[in-house]
């Protein structure tokens, strides 16, 4: 390959401060000695990028194997890690095999090859560039140090906060909301004055509040600055529509995702929660389709497979709804939602080992969503196996404390393995955070206490429950609610009262209404002599 004259070499010098002005950050040391050196490879670059593009990553890294500039050496690591990754995928047992995410046989091999040269480079102001730093954080994470890849990556995005790859493997390591919010204050002190990198900061911080379950003021803040300098931006309307997802708000999620879909008819990111929505919605007919509609423009995208699966499981055709969630897998192996929406059509089909194995692999993809966590609670909880349901529902309850349904699963929990006493406390904060009065939670804490002896406590708590019938309509829990005071009473000798709840109750299966019956009958005899 030709070399640069020494006339080009001494405009490169002169050109070399005019350069630098513009990336700044993936300087070295020596400026002019980088610059020399990047110019010197031009033709090297040029060529391993052509093979990146062309998706031949070990040609590209065989290419500039003895350069040393920046630029060289980044797009080199690079290549040398896609290509490992992509060996580490070719090598694996398929979709339901071997979990290689904590199987060293199945890693990427150049990973430490790639992580001694970049620790070489870190004595040598690594620190001044950021997609290097970036690259390297990544590995970091892979080779599970997260608190240096962390460190490490804060520093990248501190140099360039438009790389959004960055923040979202930042946010892929946090295993907690705290933790988040932890490094949302590091950058906050770091804040530069910028109107660039605050902008940045605030799509940072309103994903991390949506892929943690979070709803506070400051979300609405955010979305509401964002929303006024992107009007029209479908992330942003992605955003809202998650967090009202997120909120079990269905409908206003539905009315969000539609207007997506009229203003950026081909974007496929995030439909799949759409089909999510349409399914729990039981819109049969929508759902249909949307999935043609994806289907038409990409039927290769894991968010069209997963949107195929969920229509079929709307149809009871589960066999074939796996089908097309191994297929969603297939393209990228850390598809979040066809991991945990497989493990329920293997729920529907009783196979609940297979089902565990797909909530695990949920879980080894994105430990922060619940949803994984409680299917492997519910999975669990069929096989009997209480001890290990609670585990897992408490790591769900963790994750998203303000769901009555996490709270409402531990109390069985407890309520099976006979701790009585924790089981109210769960029942009572589930009804707590309840939007409305549940009746059903009413009643069974009240037969909770009755275990426990406390019948002065059971009274109050079934009062409470069939006073509801009053604000709600009657139920089953309310009937059953209004039984047990006419038995209390009847015990009492209040045979007014015996005969005037137990006349009244006309709603509950077979064995309610019949008790009943016999209970006014006796009351009218009672009151009759």
């Amino acid at each position: 390959m030709q070399q640069p004259s020494t006339e080009d070499q001494l405009m490169a010098v002169r050109e070399a401060p005019h350069l630098l002005k513009l990336g700044k950050e993936s300087s070295s040391p020596s400026n002019e000695e980088e610059m020399l050196l990047a110019y010197h490879e031009t033709n090297k670059i040029k060529l391993a990028k052509t093979y990146f593009d062309c998706k031949e990553y070990d040609r590209a890294a065989h290419v500039l194997k003895d350069c040393h500039s920046w630029k060289a050496t980044f797009i080199k690591l690079y290549s040398m890690y896609i290509s490992g990754d992509k060996r580490k995928e070719e090598e694996s047992d398929g979709i339901l095999g071997q979990n290689n995410s904590n199987n060293n046989f199945y890693c990427n091999k150049n990973i430490p090859v790639i992580v001694k040269e970049l620790e070489t480079l870190e004595h040598h102001n690594l620190n001044s560039n950021s997609h290097l730093l970036c690259l390297y954080g990544v590995v970091l994470l892979e080779n599970k140090n997260s608190t240096k890849g962390q460190e490490v990556l804060f520093k990248s995005l501190v140099l360039n906060p438009f790389n959004w790859s960055c923040w979202l493997e930042l946010l892929s390591s946090f295993t907690s909301f705290s933790e988040a919010t932890v490094y949302l204050n590091k950058f906050h002190k770091a804040s530069q004055n910028a109107f660039e990198y605050k902008i940045m900061l605030l799509f940072f911080r309103l994903t991390v509040n949506q892929v943690f379950f979070q709803s506070s003021e400051e979300i609405n803040s955010d979305l509401a600055t964002l929303s006024a300098i992107f009007p029209c931006f479908s992330y942003l309307n992605a955003q809202k529509a998650l967090i009202a997802y997120n909120m079990l708000d269905y409908n206003n999620a539905e009315i969000l995702f539609d207007q997506i879909l009229l203003s950026d008819p081909l974007r496929l990111d995030d439909l799949d929660t759409y089909s999510n929505i349409l399914y729990v919605m039981e819109k049969d007919s929508k759902l249909s389709f949307l999935a043609q509609f994806a289907s038409k423009i990409d039927k290769f995208r894991p968010e069209t497979c997963c949107i195929v699966a969920n229509y079929y499981s709307l149809k009871f055709e589960h066999e074939k709804a796996i089908m097309y969630y191994k297929r969603a897998l297939t393209l990228n192996k850390n598809c979040l939602s066809a991991w945990t929406l497989m493990g329920h059509e293997f729920v529907e089909l009783k196979n609940s080992h297979a089902a565990i194995e797909s909530y695990r692999r949920a879980v080894d993809t994105n430990n922060k969503d619940f949803r994984a966590w409680y299917g492997l609670g519910q999975a669990y909880e069929v096989l009997d196996m209480h001890l290990y349901s609670l585990y897992y529902y408490q790591r769900a309850c963790s994750l998203k404390p303000l769901d009555k349904r996490m709270w409402q699963a531990i109390g069985n929990c407890y309520e099976k393995l006979g701790e009585t006493k924790e089981s109210i406390k769960c029942y009572q904060k589930a009804l707590k955070i309840s939007t409305v009065v549940d009746t059903q939670l009413l009643y069974k804490i009240g037969t909770l206490y009755e275990v426990l002896n406390d019948i002065k406590t059971t009274y109050n708590y079934m009062k409470l429950c069939f006073e509801e019938e009053y604000n709600q309509d009657v139920t089953e829990d309310t009937s059953k609610a209004k039984l047990w005071l006419a038995r209390y009473e009847s015990q009492q000798g209040n045979w007014s009262f015996t005969y005037k709840l137990a006349s009244d109750i006309s709603y509950g299966n077979s064995n309610i209404i019949e008790e009943a019956r016999a209970l006014a009958r006796e009351a009218r005899l009672k009151l009759d002599r």
